[in-house]
């Protein structure tokens, strides 16, 4: 789970934030959640929607109910066993998404993306249930990009960096709460 050189990319402040996100989606800075246990990934994913702290709910108004269902089922993703029905839970969170979507109101500064980052995820969740590799850059790009969006500098840099070191350093009961592997 090495995310040293976005670290401290972030913790030197002096590359401008939408360069770094810029650096995250197009490789040349490795994306949290793209390296490391899947099971990992899926769970610190969860959190990018719902963490108290750093979560797009906690930041973003209106996207709770959608942020809430999608972190419910990438923890249950993480799970090395699976509901039967997995893919038919993850699509059944698309047209919420994509109502929320709709309906979003313009100059609702980072709301949009926020949202974005919710349907990447359900998208990760279906390829995910079609057995393909998912690392959640998307989500991850679209969520941090909200993040720049709606926070001052100062706070957007520290918001992303708090999310940044949960993924470099995840707390002993989030890497044992969850046993199993995952795709």
């Amino acid at each position: 789970m090495s995310a040293d050189r976005l670290l401290c990319e972030l913790e030197d402040g002096r590359r401008p934030l939408s360069e770094i996100v810029f650096g995250l989606s197009s490789g040349e800075l490795i994306s949290p959640a793209s390296t490391g246990l899947a099971a990992d990934r899926w769970l610190w994913l969860a959190d990018l929607l719902t963490h108290p702290t750093w979560g797009m709910a906690a930041i973003f108004d209106g996207v709770a109910d959608v942020c809430a269902p999608i972190a419910r089922l990438c923890r249950l993703t993480a799970n090395a066993i699976h509901p039967l029905n997995l893919r038919e839970l993850w699509s059944a969170e698309q047209l919420p998404a994509a109502k929320q979507v709709a309906e979003h109101t313009l100059g609702t500064t980072g709301h949009w993306e926020a949202l974005s980052a919710a349907i990447e995820l359900i998208t990760d969740g279906l390829d995910h249930c079609e057995g393909l590799d998912v690392c959640g850059s998307e989500a991850v790009a679209s969520a941090f990009t909200a993040i720049i969006n709606a926070q001052d500098s100062d706070t957007a840099r520290a918001t992303i960096t708090a999310a940044v070191k949960h993924w470099a350093q995840p707390t002993i009961t989030v890497q044992t709460k969850y046993l199993g592997v995952a795709s």
